[in-house]
C-alpha cells in the first residue's frame, strides 16, 4: 500500500495589483481580481534529534504537528522560479518578487488534530498567482537533516551544478540520523479537478484555476523506511523470576541498526514522475542509527525525540511460554533498498556475583540481522514492526553428584597353598527386583 501525505498549504507572499502588461491570464480571460495562493492540505495512512515519523498508520495517528515544511513554486515544467510581477506607479517601473522560493511553511498544529487543514508561511505573508501562466508545485521537509535554511542547487542529469534555465533537477545533500522523517511531493489535481477547469484542463496550477476554485495539493511521500520495535523475555530468569533469585529482570537500554546517512534528496524535476526510490539516494557506508523516543511529558508530536530510557522486560502470566510483549522507542527511519540491516541491543541486568554482597549491573550485548525472504529489499514508505526476544544471564549452578565404589571382587592370597597367584572371586551381582 503507498503511503502518503496530501499537503494542502495556505499561501503566502505580500503582493499587491497586476500591471498593465498582466492583465490576461494564460487561457485569455480578462483578469477581474487578484487570486490568493492556497495550497489546500489532506493526508491518506501511511505505513535525531529530529522528531521523529510524521502522521501514522491509522486515522487516530495520522494527522499533521505542526512540522516545517519547505515550498517552490516554479514556472510549469521548469527549474525557473515563479515571479509576480508589481504594477508600475507613475514613472517607478515594477518590479519582479519570487513568490515560493524554497518558503518555509508549517504545517497545520496537533490542537487542530486533523489530517486536512491549511498550512501557513513561517513569517505570516501571502501571496497572489500572477495573472498570467500555469505553475507547479513542490514541497519537501527534511525535519533537522539539514542545518537551518535547506541549501538547494540546480542540477542537470549529470549532477552537475548549473543554472536553473538548463537544470533538470533541484537538490539537496542531506545526513539522517534515525529521528527524521524525510519527505516530499509535487502538487497533481484530481480527475475532478481537471474537469472543473473545462475547456482549459491543461491551466493548473493558475490564476484562472484558482477562479474555479483549483487549488494545488502538494502529495507528501515518505522516502525512507521505518522500523518499530518491541522486545519480550525469552526466559522466566530473563524477566527476574523467581522474585529475589540470583538476577533480576533484563533492561533493554538500546536499540540501533547500521544503516547508510549520507543522501541527496530530489525536491523538485522535469520529465517523468519518479518513483519514490529515485528521489533519495544513499551514498557512503553504514553506520549505527540509535532508536530515540518521544518526551512522556510533552503531548507535542513536533518536539525533538529524546534518548532512550530502559524498557524492564516482565512476564506477566505464569502458564506462558514467553514474555510479554513491550514497545520500545518511537521508530528509526533507515535508508531504504537494502536486503538486511545489522541490528544491536543493548542490555543490563543486575546480578549476583558473590554470596552476601548486593548485586551488580552488568551490560550485555545482543545481535542480529533485520532481513527479508530471498531478495527482497525494505521499501520506502513501508512501517516494519521488528519484535525481538531478549534472553539474559542465566546463573551458572553446578550439581555435584557423588558415585557409589562398585564391587570390583575379592582376591585370597594365600602363599602356602598357591606362592605365585592369588586366587579372584568375581563380585556377587544382586537378583533383579
Amino acid at each position: 500500500m503507498k503511503k502518503m501525505f496530501f499537503f494542502a498549504l495556505a499561501a503566502a507572499g505580500m503582493l499587491t495589483a497586476c500591471s498593465n502588461d498582466d492583465t490576461l491570464g494564460g487561457n485569455g480571460e480578462q483578469n477581474v481580481s487578484e487570486q490568493q495562493i492556497r495550497l489546500g492540505v489532506a493526508s491518506s495512512k501511511v505505513q535525531t534529534r529530529g522528531t521523529g515519523t510524521v502522521g501514522g498508520m491509522t486515522d487516530a495517528e495520522n494527522v499533521w504537528a505542526g512540522q516545517t515544511l519547505w515550498v517552490y513554486m516554479l514556472q510549469k515544467g521548469s527549474m525557473d522560479l515563479a515571479v509576480y510581477k508589481s504594477p508600475a506607479v507613475g514613472t517607478t517601473a515594477g518590479t519582479e518578487s519570487k513568490v515560493f522560493d524554497n518558503k518555509e511553511f508549517r504545517a497545520p498544529n496537533a490542537a487542530d488534530n486533523t489530517k486536512s487543514g491549511l498550512a501557513t508561511t513561517a513569517d505570516g505573508t501571502i501571496a497572489y498567482y500572477p495573472v498570467s501562466g500555469n505553475y507547479d508545485f513542490w514541497g519537501y521537509r527534511v525535519d533537522n537533516a539539514v542545518t537551518g535554511t535547506p541549501t538547494v542547487k540546480t542540477v542537470d542529469d549529470n549532477g552537475d551544478e548549473v543554472a536553473a534555465d538548463q537544470a533538470t533537477k533541484r537538490v539537496v545533500d542531506i545526513e539522517i540520523d534515525g529521528s527524521q522523517d524525510i519527505m516530499a511531493g509535487k502538487a497533481v489535481p484530481s480527475n475532478d479537478e481537471v474537469a472543473d477547469l473545462g475547456n482549459y484542463a491543461e491551466n493548473f496550477y493558475s490564476a484562472y484555476a484558482a477562479r474555479k476554485g483549483v487549488q494545488p495539493n502538494i502529495t507528501f511521500n515518505h522516502l525512507l523506511t521505518r522500523f518499530t520495535f518491541e522486545v519480550r523475555a525469552g526466559s522466566k530468569a530473563t524477566a527476574g523470576l523467581p522474585t529475589g533469585g540470583n538476577t533480576d529482570a533484563v533492561k533493554v537500554t538500546g536499540v540501533s541498526v547500521d544503516s547508510k546517512t549520507t543522501g541527496t534528496l530530489t525536491v523538485a524535476y522535469t520529465g517523468a514522475t519518479k518513483a519514490a526510490a529515485e528521489l533519495l539516494t544513499f551514498t557512503g557506508d553504514a553506520s549505527p542509527l540509535k532508536l530515540m523516543q518521544r518526551d512522556e511529558a510533552l503531548a507535542d508530536n513536533n518536539a525533538p525525540l529524546i534518548g532512550l530510557k530502559p524498557v524492564t522486560l516482565t512476564w506477566t502470566d505464569d502458564a506462558a511460554t514467553i514474555g510479554d510483549v513491550l514497545k520500545v522507542g518511537e521508530a528509526l527511519l533507515v535508508a531504504p533498498g537494502e536486503t538486511e540491516y545489522p541490528l544491536t541491543i543493548a542490555l543490563e541486568q543486575d546480578v549476583l556475583q558473590k554470596v552476601g554482597e548486593a548485586k551488580v549491573t552488568m551490560p550485555l550485548e545482543q545481535k542480529a540481522v533485520i532481513k527479508m525472504d530471498g531478495t527482497k529489499t525494505f521499501e520506502p514508505g513501508k512501517s516494519y514492526k521488528v519484535t525481538i526476544t531478549v534472553y539474559g544471564l542465566e546463573d551458572i549452578r553446578v550439581t555435584a553428584t557423588l558415585v557409589p565404589w562398585a564391587d570390583g571382587g575379592s582376591i585370597d592370597i594365600d602363599d602356602d597353598r598357591d606362592p605365585n597367584n592369588g586366587k579372584y572371586t568375581e563380585p556377587t551381582v544382586a537378583p533383579a527386583p
